[in-house]
């Protein structure tokens, strides 16, 4: 092992990471004051991430590396956590606990209709709503 010089900081507001053919494949960085960790595939394209927004709420992605296919996101914003699946061209999926305790989960269709919900308000009242092909809820 041999003796390196160290210090106790860095100051940057972006670090890049290349492999060895110097594509860049990590991105550290600090843009309007809102900090993000970016994984980059071979192709440049970010396949997860890792942010901060300018209110500190956290969110992470995950892309996949087909285009095609569904990606996720674990998020927190103002209204409370989600977890989101989403496929191009509508479909999607999401479970949510909102900051007043309510919770629920939201399907919608590949045309982007939603078709069902399934939500438990913070009193413990439930209620299930299946949606017809025209977006209103079916009796």
């Amino acid at each position: 092992m041999t003796d390196t010089p160290t210090t106790d900081a860095v100051a940057t507001r972006e670090l890049r990471i290349v492999d060895e053919q110097g594509r860049e494949r990590l991105l550290l960085t600090v843009r309007e004051g809102a900090p993000a960790v970016l994984l980059l595939r071979e192709d440049g394209q970010p396949g997860a991430s890792l942010r901060l927004d300018a209110a500190g709420r956290p969110a992470v992605r995950l892309a996949n590396p087909d285009p095609a296919w569904p990606g996720a996101s674990l998020e927190v914003d103002g209204k409370g956590v989600h977890v989101k699946f989403d496929r191009p061209g509508g479909a999607s999926a999401y479970l949510f606990l909102n900051n007043a305790g309510g919770s629920g989960v939201v399907l919608i269709d590949t045309a982007g209709k939603r078709r069902l919900d399934a939500a438990v308000a913070a009193d413990g009242s439930s209620r299930i709503v299946r949606y017809g092909e025209d977006g209103k809820p079916l009796a």
